[in-house]
């Protein structure tokens, strides 16, 4: 039997608890996205939507059970976007109230592993993300960052920054989803944003960016520089944002 729902986390939990509760349900059930599903033509298929009871008593349970903990990785394993997080929700969940209240630790358990491996992926990413950071101070005085990564990090970056520059107006651009977080020193909210083709930097920011990438060139030692070291701690797929790794042209717009 398959389920189909609407890709949500929301959507998630809801087509979860239906799989629970449906009395005609099999072992091999699966949960997949809508838009991505292709008919069989032997496909027992059932229509799921969010609803909020279903919603509310799965997060209940799942809190009461396991714990705030993984409640929280189970969200951070949603963020990575894997085609078939809704299958393993449902098989992490099925297996994991077999197992009771530290069923996450049972990473022997290929079903409970898999949302722990998903949500690792996610959490890294998400710490090294902070640190490859780079705003710049734009002509209307706004601070703007732009970034590319695997996993849908917005929502998870946005805290550290709203605590470390809160006395400034910025805003974080996931120009791979085009969407983006604005915060005006008191709030923050989120919003579609397409890729911004030019970049009009104010006339400090050209002056830092100029003397940043001066530093980094010249603070390396040549007969101990390591390029496989290198981008094993600076992966080159964070490099299109990164000042220190933009041609000098790039600096004087």
């Amino acid at each position: 039997m398959i389920y189909l729902y609407d890709g949500s986390f929301e959507g998630a939990l809801s087509a979860v608890h239906q799989m629970f509760h449906d009395k005609g349900a099999k072992n091999d059930q699966s949960l997949q996205l809508r838009a991505q599903y292709q008919h069989q033509i032997f496909d027992v298929v059932v229509e799921t939507y969010p609803d909020e009871n279903r919603i509310s008593k799965v997060v209940k349970s799942i809190l009461e059970t396991f714990g705030s903990e993984t409640f929280r990785k189970i969200g951070y394993a949603y963020l990575s976007e894997d085609e078939g997080f809704g299958t393993m929700l449902y098989r992490f969940l099925k297996r994991a109230y077999k197992l009771g209240a530290n069923a996450m630790e049972n990473l022997s358990d290929p079903d409970i592993l898999a949302i722990y491996k998903a949500y690792n992926a996610v959490a890294r990413e998400s710490h090294r993300m902070i640190g490859f950071m780079r705003f710049a101070e734009l002509e209307q005085k706004v601070f703007y960052a732009q970034f590319e990564p695997t996993y849908d990090l917005l929502s998870l970056v946005v805290p550290h920054f709203q605590d470390r520059l809160s006395d400034q107006v910025w805003v974080i651009h996931d120009t791979k989803r085009r969407k983006a977080a604005f915060y005006n020193k008191e709030t923050v909210h989120f919003s579609d944003l397409d890729p911004v083709d030019t970049l009009y930097f104010s006339s400090v920011e050209k002056v830092y960016q100029q003397m940043w990438q001066a530093y980094f060139d010249h603070i390396a030692i040549d007969e101990r520089k390591s390029p496989k070291r290198h981008t094993q701690l600076m992966p080159k797929k964070y490099w299109n944002f990164l000042t220190e790794k933009m041609p000098s042209k790039n600096l004087l717009k």
